[in-house]
């Protein structure tokens, strides 16, 4: 069986904003868990309206970027607890600067986790 990270064709990257999902019938606002150039993963309270669809609309904003980045996408995972609602998306219509965007971000973040990392080694040793 392959792991998730096996099937991920694009980088992904750390992500921590506010995230605004609107279906059919219901709002929601979320806390963005991770993004890449083909999806978003987020979290929302579990008290938070439920979908009638897996089609969804999002507005997002990058970290250090003002200009919101909107997306339709399809539910591909959605699992929920007690206290807590974690989705996955899949962009099914992104505009080619919002992926690029998104794919700069992605560089940055896993550049600076990289030299995190070096750091870290280096200090330790």
């Amino acid at each position: 069986m392959e792991s998730v990270s096996e099937r991920r064709e694009f980088l992904r990257a750390g992500m921590n904003v506010f995230i605004n999902e609107e279906n059919r019938t219901a709002r929601l606002l979320g806390k963005t868990v991770d993004i890449s150039e083909r999806g978003v993963s987020y979290i929302a309270p579990s008290k938070s309206p439920k979908r009638d669809s897996g089609e969804v609309t999002l507005e997002f904003c990058l970290p250090g970027d003002d200009e919101p980045v909107r997306a339709l996408g399809r539910v591909v995972y959605n699992n929920s607890d007690e206290h807590k609602q974690g989705t996955a998306i899949e962009f099914t219509m992104l505009q080619s600067s919002d992926a690029e965007r998104i794919r700069r971000y992605v560089g940055r973040r896993m550049r600076a986790e990289l030299f995190e990392q070096l750091h870290r080694q280096h200090m330790l040793h």
